[in-house]
């Protein structure tokens, strides 16, 4: 009985490995691509895009909408820019008016006062595809509620209107203007 018992073991042993060893190349050469998620590409392609106004060009209050950069500054400052989504998506536009570097907002970059860029569309909704072409410029007014990631914005029409629509945003919704520098356009002090 112990001669069968130690047979069987071996047995069990030799098929043990020769299993590990088919899993083991069956992964070393059918290894799944990397799929990238849907959310990551859509931050991919804001990284590598810039923002363009498609309503109200060279307003505080215009909207925007991503686009790639064709050439500019020209001497006069202004760029050509091709709409990639949105209302005018495939259109051309020239103009000086144009958002080259945002980046992802983070709790601890925000303060008031400081312009943003708001993703204009279900602002509850953190991850909402269908209708993520229209953003515009804000202003942070208050954080207190920043820790459950909600930004209170106030969009001011000009630098005279000191009683600004308010609205508040989660924080997934909003990017930080990194290039040009942008200001409230009631800041007319500094």
């Amino acid at each position: 009985m112990k001669k069968f018992t130690a047979i069987v073991m071996f047995c069990f042993a030799v098929i043990m490995l020769a299993a590990c060893n088919k899993t083991q190349q069956k992964t070393e050469n059918e290894s799944e691509p990397y799929i990238r998620s849907q959310k990551a590409s859509y931050e991919r392609q804001i990284m590598y895009s810039v923002f363009v106004p498609f309503m109200y060009e060279g307003r505080f209050t215009a909207y925007y909408s991503l686009a790639e950069k064709i050439s500019g500054p020209d001497a006069k400052g202004y760029y050509v820019a091709e709409f990639t989504n949105g209302p005018k998506q495939g259109e051309t536009i020239k103009t000086q008016d144009i958002i080259l570097k945002t980046r992802k907002a983070e709790a601890s970059d925000l303060r008031k006062g400081m312009a943003v860029l708001v993703n204009h569309w279900d602002p509850k909704k953190q991850d909402s595809n269908a209708r993520v072409d229209m953003w515009r410029k804000g202003v942070v007014y208050n954080l207190e509620e920043i820790g459950d990631n909600l930004v209170m914005l106030e969009f001011p029409a000009d630098r005279n209107d000191f009683m600004a629509t308010k609205e508040t945003y989660s924080l997934q919704n909003i990017r930080l203007i990194v290039e040009p520098s942008i200001k409230d356009p009631r800041n007319f002090l500094d």
